[in-house]
Formats: C-alpha cells, sequence, structure tokens
C-alpha cells in the first residue's frame, strides 16, 4: 500500500459534495460510459446487490469495484459535453497513473437515471479518482500510514453485532488482520468476515457495511439553550470533522 490518501477541498471542476461522493462526476461518467466503454463485458466476480446509490466491492488483490446510482439533473442532458470532458478526465488519470487505473466496465441511461460499474486498480486510484479517503490493508501498516484508530468499535460475528461497544486495542488485538477505512458514507463490501467495525457504522451482512460516519450519539439531538454560547461541534477542525467520518472496518481476509 502506498498509505494514506486524505480528501482534499476541491478537485479540478469544483464538485460540491452530497453524502460524501462527487455528485457530478458520478453523473458525466454515465452520460461518458457509452464513449469509454467500448463493448466491455461485466466483471466476472461473485454476485453483490448493493443498498445505497453509492457502494463499493473491494477484492482480495485490491481492485476496487465501483457501483454508482445517480438521478441526472436537467443541466447533465447534453451528453456530448460530458463525454469529452469525462473523457478527457479518465484519459488524464490513466495516462498519468497508468493504463487501466480506471476503467467503465457497464452503463445504463434510462429515465433520468444513470447506473453504472466503475473498476479501480488499487485503493490508491479509487481515493485519487474520487478525491475521498480511503485505505486498505492491514492494521499495523494502517498505523504507520498515521491512523490512530482513536475510536470505540462493535464486536461483529457471522454478521451480528455481539454486546456492548469495546475499546480500539481489544479490536486490535490481531495487527496482521485486514482493514478498510472510508470516509462514510459508503456501502463496502469487504473480502472476507467482518470482525470489527468502528460505531459510526452499520453491519449488513458478514461481508458487507454500509459506513454511514455516524455514530448512534449523532443520532440524539440534544438541547441547546439560547444562553449557550459555545457550540462545540461549529468549532471542530476539519481534521476532528473528517475523522469523525472516517469508519474502520476489521475482517478476516477469505
Amino acid at each position: 500500500m502506498k498509505g494514506k490518501i486524505m480528501p482534499e477541498a476541491a478537485d479540478l471542476y469544483g464538485r460540491g459534495r452530497r453524502g460524501g461522493r462527487y455528485v457530478i462526476r458520478g453523473a458525466a461518467l454515465a452520460a461518458a460510459a457509452m464513449l469509454l466503454l467500448g463493448g466491455c463485458d461485466m466483471l466476472n466476480q461473485e454476485e453483490y446487490s448493493p443498498g445505497e446509490p453509492d457502494s463499493v466491492s473491494v477484492a482480495k488483490d485490491g481492485t476496487i469495484t465501483e457501483y454508482v446510482s445517480e438521478t441526472l439533473g436537467e443541466a447533465y442532458y447534453d451528453e456530448t459535453e460530458l463525454e469529452g470532458m469525462i473523457s478527457s478526465e479518465v484519459n488524464a488519470y490513466n495516462q498519468e497513473n497508468g493504463e487501466g487505473s480506471v476503467t467503465v466496465r457497464s452503463m445504463e441511461i434510462q429515465d433520468g437515471k444513470a447506473d453504472l460499474v466503475l473498476e479501480f486498480a488499487s485503493a490508491e486510484d479509487f481515493a485519487s479518482f474520487n478525491n475521498i479517503e480511503f485505505y486498505y490493508g492491514s492494521i499495523i501498516n494502517a498505523q504507520l500510514a498515521g491512523y490512530l484508530f482513536d475510536t470505540d468499535f462493535k464486536q461483529v460475528r457471522d454478521g451480528v453485532v455481539e454486546g456492548d461497544a469495546v475499546s480500539a486495542s481489544q479490536a486490535m488485538q490481531d495487527m496482521s488482520a485486514q482493514v478498510l477505512i472510508v470516509e462514510g458514507p459508503l456501502e463496502v463490501r469487504v473480502p472476507g468476515s467482518v470482525t470489527y467495525t468502528s460505531t459510526n457504522s452499520e453491519v449488513l451482512s458478514e461481508s458487507v457495511v454500509n459506513a454511514t460516519g455516524e455514530s448512534d450519539e449523532e443520532d440524539q439531538e440534544e438541547l441547546i439553550l439560547p444562553s449557550n454560547a459555545v457550540y462545540t461541534k461549529s468549532e471542530e477542525s476539519f481534521e476532528e470533522q473528517a475523522a469523525g467520518k472516517r469508519v474502520y472496518i476489521i475482517f478476516e481476509q477469505e
């Protein structure tokens, strides 16, 4: 692994974010897929039916398959313009990082909705191209890359959360275990059995986690009196806010 990929404030096209993802990127990719696909067949892999509009499946070899489902606004109906924009972006990325770093695997546009499947050669490619935080590797290498694991965890067995939250030290007893670190929200399927997840996530099955980036505490609204001039959440730094959305998924690789 090349280490931690941190999100940047903005990318080439100044995209706004919605739910942790880049809306224009998804729409543009969908509109341009006809140009880039070139008759590619679907990626041969285990059946996976994502439950969220933005989902990824991680293979044991580190390749990432992304599933994007977007509703296209009227501004995106000029397919020619979008094709040119995304073609330039994908080609530029592959020229800089190697041919095949990003590949469009399938696409369907119907009734103003775009569904597409993208393949990335590595976690670093997925993070860099989508401008989000994404790490895949062993716990010890994640620590060497700068991740602190400074959160509580849920213990998971056979896709079911067991007992109360546990400390990071308990979750990290096996330093050689694999960990996926993502910036929520994003649904993720890992190549193995989940054993621990940070509390800001929802376990969906033995290998699938909805990395919501929201803890149970955040779902409870607190009463703040008008006389209280201190608002802790607004005083959080960018790094603190990013850390709050960071989801850790520890698993036994298949």
